[in-house]
């Protein structure tokens, strides 16, 4: 309901650009309107199911643009957030720098909260214990940095060994230290510091807290998630 909240005071503010499809999508998801927001589709009072968003998304992404955003681009954008596809925070406008990561329990541009992170870090410091290869021991140990980095445990940053911020990490803070961790993952330059499996995690891991991924870095055995990057 943050989400929504946030997405009508936009709209109120923005009455030039409204509707945005974003908080008519939230509605029919809630059950709470009386027809689908692009299909037109009659709903009987109950959220709809993962085929009917699926349907919703598909009628949305057959209409006409011409070059404009359009009311259809918001509803795709919240139903793929609300049925798993992707973990950012869908609102209308342009992308705050500030981040949306406070609507759903995180901080700026972390969209986790810091009991999901703190699993993570759980999992990736018993993975680092309790796993033979090296890669995947040091992707464990760039996973466990890096939250604890955001946690406040750890006073550096992963890779480029800055002070943290009084405050936490910034999304600036963050995208400094992916590109410093692509460096150690190619073994470019300084990063060379340390093995390619330390990069690969903490780059993992920083897009994990965006939300750009839906899959945590590292799995419920503390092994470095499938598919790699």
């Amino acid at each position: 309901m943050a989400v929504f909240e946030a997405i009508q005071e936009w709209e109120a503010a923005n009455p030039g650009s409204s509707p945005s499809g974003q908080g008519q999508a939230i509605l029919w998801a809630l059950g709470k309107s009386e027809q689908a927001p692009v299909s037109g589709r009659p709903t009987t009072g109950a959220p709809p199911t993962l085929a009917e968003a699926r349907a919703e998304i598909d009628a949305a992404e057959r209409v006409p643009r011409e070059g404009r955003v359009v009311p259809a681009d918001g509803v795709i954008s919240i139903l793929h957030w609300l049925i798993g596809v992707r973990d950012t925070v869908p609102m209308p406008g342009r992308r705050s720098s500030e981040g949306w990561g406070h609507l759903v329990g995180g901080r700026g541009v972390i969209v986790r909260t810091e009991a999901e992170i703190g699993r993570i870090a759980e999992l990736a410091r018993a993975g680092q214990a309790g796993t033979s290869g090296e890669p995947d021991r040091a992707w464990c140990s760039g996973t466990a940095a890096v939250c604890e980095w955001v946690l406040g445990t750890r006073r550096k940053s992963p890779v480029r060994n800055t002070p943290r911020p009084i405050h936490g990490p910034t999304g600036l803070n963050l995208g400094m230290e992916e590109s410093a961790a692509e460096d150690v993952s190619r073994q470019l330059g300084r990063g060379r510091q340390h093995p390619p499996g330390y990069g690969d995690g903490v780059v993992r891991t920083i897009r994990w807290l965006r939300g750009q991924l839906t899959v945590p870095p590292v799995n419920e055995q503390g092994r470095p998630a499938s598919g790699g990057r």
